[in-house]
């Protein structure tokens, strides 16, 4: 049976798996480095959301695909990648 949730749904869901992603790596963030590490990566954060929200613009993506694809970008790019760089001693 084909999967007829409805987009929201899935926007949602890409939502809540970025924040969380967003939380846990604060968390180590912060366990890391203090607040500047904190502060480097919501630095970090709103940069690369900008370069994201660009490129989908660009790639004639409507604007209500925005958020779902900075979403997606957050728990499968960086969030992941911050964590490996926290793991390896820096957040650059």
């Amino acid at each position: 049976m084909p999967n007829n949730t409805p987009f929201v749904s899935n926007s949602a869901t890409s939502e809540a798996q970025a924040w969380e992603a967003l939380k846990q790596l604060g968390d180590a963030a912060l366990a890391q480095g203090g607040l500047q590490a904190v502060l480097q990566m919501f630095v970090g954060t709103l940069t690369g959301a900008e370069e994201v929200a660009r490129v989908s613009e660009e790639a004639g993506h409507p604007d209500s695909l925005t958020p779902e694809v900075i979403a997606q970008w957050i728990s499968t790019d960086y969030a992941p990648g911050m964590q490996q760089a926290l793991a390896q001693g820096g957040a650059e």
